[in-house]
């Protein structure tokens, strides 16, 4: 999104308009359009507007599932869902990780997880950071020692999400 907005309260007009300004910004900074999209705080117009307003491959402004799925089986429209739960936002909570060891161990757990549940069908996990709380030595430490131990998988893809987007639309077919 344009500004870390509550969109509910904000006017149709105004949040189209912060949709066009967003990827106007990013396509200026970057040479090309976004891809995909997370608000965060959406209206009942947010996913309409986007889909009118930008050429996305996808949206992440979803909390209800682990992988994504089609939206809109007349219009496929994808959606990468976000988490809440393996995201260094929870240092910043009150009973949150205290320190990266804690993290680590969070994100160690739902990796580990879910691979026993990914030898009978397919798993995404996604890990929501921020530069500016896991940019942070200590912090830093705890994703490092996280992304190795990933690794040492030969069965693991770690990619972005437009990778996911792009693997999924080329292979998946949304059903109608």
């Amino acid at each position: 999104g344009y500004r870390w907005l509550d969109y509910r309260t904000i006017p149709e007009d105004k949040e189209r308009q912060h949709i066009r300004r967003t990827c106007d910004i990013i396509e200026g900074i970057t040479g090309k359009p976004p891809v995909g999209w997370y608000t965060g705080r959406v209206s009942h117009n947010t996913r309409r507007l986007l889909q009118e307003e930008a050429k996305l491959l996808y949206d992440s402004d979803a909390y209800n599932d682990d992988l994504h799925y089609w939206l809109d089986k007349e219009k496929p429209y994808l959606i990468i869902p976000y988490t809440l739960v393996n995201n260094d936002a929870r240092y910043l909570l009150p009973n949150g990780p205290a320190n990266g060891e804690a993290f680590y161990q969070l994100l160690k757990d739902a990796f580990d997880a879910l691979c026993l549940e990914g030898e009978r069908q397919p798993k995404m996990m996604s890990v929501g950071l921020h530069a500016r709380i896991s940019g942070h030595p200590a912090r830093s430490m705890a994703l490092a020692r996280f992304l190795d131990y990933v690794q040492e998988r030969d069965d693991v893809w770690i990619c972005r999400r437009e990778e996911i987007a792009r693997h999924w639309i080329n292979t998946h077919i949304a059903d109608k």
